[in-house]
């Protein structure tokens, strides 16, 4: 095939990576039409989540697993259009607080930014790729199950849509190693692991029993694996209540992780992880009082490809969860449109100054469009209010980098601006620190205009370089807008050193 053919190709593929706690996943699909065709699913089994230590690092051993396998990925993306990939990180890169370098480094190897993302987002991906999976029926409510290496996410839902998600925080290689040290698989063991699953589900247990389901899903290496030893050793083509009985009998006799190698149909390399990963099931079967599941293929990275076609063609899911937190902390939309207008207009005078892209400039939309949020809470102290709802809210699409940034930006949207070590403190990234703190100043300055100025935006000129701002207002404001001149004399002393104002 010749470069050009194969350029032309690659226009219409689309890619996920999942890099979950105990494998990885990618897959690559071809955009046809308003459908996607699957070319290529890998997985690696990397096991993450062992190399987490207590301090938030990464075992270097681990780490360097990680990234012989995301090199050997990232062969399989060159080509891809940058926006047409999404590589999300879950529960063991959440808790890896300590582990930027790690993060960078995976970026660097696959050549795409990685989203981490929420439990409940999480969730939402697991139950899309499982929809998409199945027979299209928009008046099926199902029960999805995803026991992923360090958490294990429950949606419960109709069609396409999820109506409850919760992520419990522990999964398959974490709790083989809390539950079954030394390689022993005991009674006292599996009762344990079984009464913390109970816990866990029993506050949501009345919110899902009573959303009910007519079909149990499960998805991932857990629940395949388990599908698959009950098939080869005759307890039927679907995970049943009897046969999950009978499989728990099986690993109290075989009474040690290394004797499950000799249970037909479990793979080596699933062994390891395959005890806690079983009684997390067990326990929500009993739980939930589920009599039947079958698995899916489908799961995080496929649901990812859907959710990143949607966003191509004007659907993203982000554009949804903005609406609802206007309409849930009853922002001024009308207002906030004129806010996005300034905020656009600044924005094209900054770009090719300060080196912004269209990532940066979503950021800056959904903090001009929400800025007003903390306000239902109360006056005072209204931009901390918001920072937490941003920071802190379950937001359907968004990444943990994303919330975190317009997180920022609405807590710096007053007073006096903070210098770039502060928005280090808000946990924000490095790379990001100082785009954050100009998408700050842009959208103050919306705000400013929007409040005091009866001007439009094709009024006002402006010039962006450097830490310098020039605007050439016109010669009527001067004598008609005494407050527009005080307010910005007043932001100019707010936002001194780092940025000078100039009218």
């Amino acid at each position: 095939m010749t470069e050009p053919e194969t350029t032309a190709v690659l226009e219409h593929y689309l890619a996920a990576v999942d890099l979950g706690s105990n494998s990885f996943h990618m897959v690559v699909a071809e955009e046809l039409g308003s459908e996607i065709r699957l070319l290529d699913r890998l997985r690696e089994g990397v096991r993450l989540a062992e190399g987490l230590r207590e301090d938030g690092t990464l075992d270097p051993l681990v780490e360097k697993r990680a990234i012989d396998c995301l090199a050997r990925f990232g062969q399989r993306l060159r080509g891809i259009r940058p926006e047409r990939v999404r590589v999300i990180g879950t529960n063991t890169l959440r808790q890896a607080s300590a582990a930027e370098g790690f993060v960078q480094a995976i970026e660097n190897t696959l050549g795409f930014p990685l989203e981490i993302v929420a439990g409940r987002e999480e969730a939402r991906l697991v139950y899309l790729g499982v929809s998409h999976s199945l027979a299209v029926d928009a008046n099926e409510r199902r029960l999805v199950i995803d026991i992923g290496g360090g958490s294990t996410e429950l949606i419960a839902g109709q069609g396409f849509i999820p109506h409850h998600r919760e992520s419990l925080h522990f999964g398959c290689v974490a709790s083989s190693r809390a539950y079954f040290p030394d390689d022993l698989i005991t009674a006292v063991a599996c009762e344990r692991l079984e009464k913390r699953v109970r816990m866990a589900v029993d506050p949501m247990l009345e919110e899902f029993t009573g959303h009910g389901w007519d079909q149990a899903v499960g998805s991932s290496g857990t629940v395949k694996a388990i599908a698959r030893v009950l098939s080869e050793n005759g307890q039927g083509t679907r995970i049943t209540r009897d046969g999950m009985h009978w499989l728990r009998q099986q690993l109290l006799q075989l009474g040690s992780v290394r004797a499950l190698t000799r249970l037909k149909g479990l793979k080596a390399d699933r062994a390891p992880v395959f005890a806690g990963g079983f009684m997390i099931l067990y326990g929500l079967f009993e739980a939930l009082n589920i009599q039947e599941m079958r698995f899916s293929e489908g799961a995080l990275r496929e649901g990812a490809i859907y959710d990143l076609l949607g966003r191509i063609h004007q659907e993203d899911t982000r554009e949804l969860s903005i609406v609802s937190l206007q309409e849930r902390f009853h922002s001024q939309v009308l207002r906030n449109r004129g806010v996005l207008a300034w905020a656009e207009h600044f924005f094209a005078a900054a770009r090719e100054s300060w080196s912004l892209d269209g990532a940066n400039q979503q950021w800056l939309q959904w903090a001009a469009l929400t800025h007003d949020i903390g306000l239902d809470i109360a006056h005072s102290g209204f931009h901390k209010h918001g920072e937490y709802i941003w920071r802190n809210a379950d937001l359907a699409g968004f990444s943990r980098r994303e919330q975190g940034v317009v997180a920022a930006l609405l807590r710096v949207q007053r007073k006096r601006l903070p210098q770039q070590p502060f928005f280090a403190t808000l946990g924000i990234v490095s790379e990001d620190v100082q785009t954050a703190q100009r998408l700050a100043v842009l959208l103050r300055l919306a705000i400013l205009f929007q409040r005091d100025a009866q001007l439009s935006c094709s009024d006002l000129s402006v010039q962006i370089s450097g830490k310098d701002l020039r605007f050439v207002l016109p010669a009527q404001v001067a004598r008609s807008m005494p407050l527009l001149l005080a307010d910005l004399e007043q932001e100019q002393e707010n936002i001194a050193p780092d940025f000078h104002l100039h009218w």
